[in-house]
């Protein structure tokens, strides 16, 4: 089941309306809260965004949920790894500038400061059947996911799936990249990590999203709502319906599906809201989607010699670069160096997670397309609305 209350504004009021409304209609809090449980909240705080940004789970989501919870007698902690290193001085930084902190005081609610991580077993990963995690969630009882809806410049789109790899610690993430460069390769790993910590239900911030160049150098898209599940496989399908996506497109759904774990019809997704159709949101931006089909496109028979080639690539823009160094120090692969002072990459190394767009604090980074890929979508466009007028 996926519920859909709508959300105009952050408005603390409306916010906990709708949240409350979530968790009525899923079953009640009393189905996932028992007084003393230890629950962890996991939003989305990739890195030190102010909550106008849209980057980041608002915190007036956040404080609602921890309220709710409290009010059941649940022991609440905050907790996220954001994108770079994962230390507490890092943590401050992204809770205050996020509006986390705030929260946590308005909620009475705790931060996380424990680094500490943990290997967990995980006999439902596919490829990943042991990994490392923050401590701080493999102890809680009850894990709450707070995921942003978000375009994301190497998996196309980020949501509650995504949102888990906020489960791995800092300087693990890049491990994973390292190993599975490959978009569906990857896409396993991010349901691995998922299941492995299962979250009990999953609230998305929709409210107002981030379209274009996400997840944190796009453009925030009003949407007016707020999105519950308790699978959270079948909310992320729903929340692309609704911003006008093939689930079969994107590589998480997409490769949740072949496993079994994700419904193939919207038919076969219970979905609870007041009206389907009118919670559809118009031009909603995902630019790497083409991108990616015409790599799936190119990348098969003797074409798979210069498919690399076909990738889209980081550019530096040096004239909005401060020279801080911080994607030289967050590369996974290491191919980010300094000359003159200002960023360059190795592009025959270059694994295109685009973890530098990512964590860039001045949005100097940009993903090009080379031009064979964009005469393939215009012309792949073109045949579509051919097909379409017959």
């Amino acid at each position: 089941m996926v519920v859909i209350e709508r959300c105009p504004k952050y408005n603390d009021e409306m916010v906990f309306c709708a949240v409350n409304k979530i968790f009525d209609n899923l079953g009640g809090i009393d189905k996932y809260i028992k007084k003393g449980m230890r629950v962890a909240i996991k939003p989305n705080l990739i890195k030190k965004k102010k909550p106008e940004d849209a980057a980041t789970t608002h915190p007036s989501v956040v404080k609602a949920v921890a309220e709710i919870v409290k009010q059941k007698g649940g022991i609440v902690t905050i907790i996220d790894s954001p994108g770079g290193f994962f230390t507490t001085s890092s943590l401050k930084n992204v809770y205050s500038i996020c509006g986390i902190e705030k929260a946590a005081i308005e909620s009475g609610a705790e931060l996380n400061y424990n680094l500490k991580e943990v290997d967990i077993e995980n006999p439902e990963g596919l490829y990943l059947k042991k990994l490392t995690v923050i401590q701080a969630l493999a102890d809680a009882d009850i894990i709450i996911n707070l995921p942003k809806l978000k375009t994301h410049g190497q998996m196309i789109y980020t949501g509650a799936i995504k949102n888990m790899f906020g489960a791995v610690p800092g300087e693990f993430k890049a491990e994973y990249h390292i190993r599975m460069p490959n978009y569906n390769e990857f896409a396993n790993a991010l349901i691995d990590i998922y299941l492995s910590v299962k979250p009990s239900i999953n609230i998305m911030d929709a409210v107002v999203g981030m379209d274009g160049a996400g997840p944190t150098a796009g453009d925030p898209k009003p949407m007016g709502f707020i999105i519950g599940a308790d699978n959270g496989f079948e909310l992320d399908f729903i929340a692309l319906k609704l911003v006008g996506a093939d689930p079969f497109d994107i590589p998480v759904t997409n490769q949740a599906i072949k496993r079994g774990l994700c419904p193939s019809d919207i038919k076969n997704i219970r979905i609870v809201c007041d009206d389907f159709e009118s919670f559809k949101v118009d031009g909603f931006r995902m630019p790497q989607l083409d991108t990616l089909q015409a790599i799936a496109y190119y990348d098969k028979g003797i074409m798979k010699l210069v498919v690399n080639k076909l990738k889209p690539a980081p550019v530096f823009l040096h004239e909005k670069c401060i020279s801080c160094g911080e994607c030289v120090k967050i590369c996974p692969a290491g191919v980010i160096y300094m000359k003159n002072n200002k960023p360059e990459v190795n592009l025959k190394s270059c694994i295109r997670c685009f973890c530098c767009q990512e964590l860039c604090p001045q949005k100097a980074v940009y993903i090009k397309r080379p031009w064979v890929l964009d005469l393939y979508v215009k012309k792949r466009k073109k045949r579509m609305d051919i097909t379409n007028e017959c």
